[in-house]
């Protein structure tokens, strides 16, 4: 789940986006209601994502997204726009915003939009491709033929876990989302990781999608069942 700020004037607004993206399990750690205001956040927040309004006071979205880029190259910006604010978003994709949504706003249209950007993000965080990390990362993951692949290695560690973690939420909302957990040999894996990947199955279920597991070693194919049993009942 990601880590977001919103930026808008409108209080109205604000509390339409703080649902909708808390609903579907990302956390708000900072709102402001300019571009000024917004600059100084980011700084103290380094949020995982920012939404960001065009039009405000004292700062706009634009000037905004501008230095926070200037600063922070790796901001995930979206921004937030009226329809006759093209030219105004053409300026801030050109200035370093990743992506951009046409108000009304609605749920499918503002997950299918950060789905995206996080996708592209954790893409770019854990490989080069759909989704492959270097062979020294604990995990990695490859889309065949519409199932996402994911083989976890002995290796697999806290690090692996927030970057999965990270991937793994980018692509929940792809439909028909498909995945396999696929552990191979691994003989041991901590049971706090093996709680997240299986509630993270029991969400794609949830959402219409299909999911299974796969392990060689005995004991491990059995504490995993287990887990599933409570988490997939």
């Amino acid at each position: 789940m990601a880590r977001i700020m919103i930026v808008d004037d409108s209080t109205v607004m604000r509390l339409n986006l703080k649902r909708i993206l808390t609903d579907v399990g990302h956390t708000i750690v900072g709102e402001a209601q300019n571009g000024k205001e917004a600059c100084s956040l980011y700084e103290k927040l380094k949020p995982d994502l920012v939404t960001m309004d065009i039009s405000m006071p004292v700062m706009t979205g634009v000037e905004a997204t501008k230095a926070i880029v200037a600063k922070f190259p790796d901001a995930n910006i979206i921004m937030i726009s009226a329809l006759n604010q093209k030219k105004m978003v053409y300026d801030a994709l050109k200035n370093g915003a990743r992506h951009y949504i046409i108000k009304p706003i609605d749920k499918d249209k503002v997950i299918s939009v950060l789905s995206e950007v996080l996708l592209k993000e954790a893409a770019e965080t854990v490989g080069p491709e759909v989704l492959s990390p270097e062979p020294k990362e604990g995990f990695e993951i490859e889309n065949k033929e519409g199932v996402f692949h994911i083989r976890l290695f002995e290796t697999f560690n806290s690090e692996d876990m927030t970057k999965l973690n990270m991937t793994l939420q980018g692509i929940k909302f792809i439909k028909p989302l498909k995945i396999k957990f696929d552990f191979g040999t691994v003989r041991k894996m901590e049971s706090v990781y093996l709680n997240e990947l299986i509630s993270y199955g029991s969400e794609v279920i949830q959402l219409g999608g299909e999911y299974e597991s796969y392990a060689e070693d005995e004991n491990l194919r059995r504490l995993i069942e287990m887990k599933e049993e409570n988490y997939l009942k």
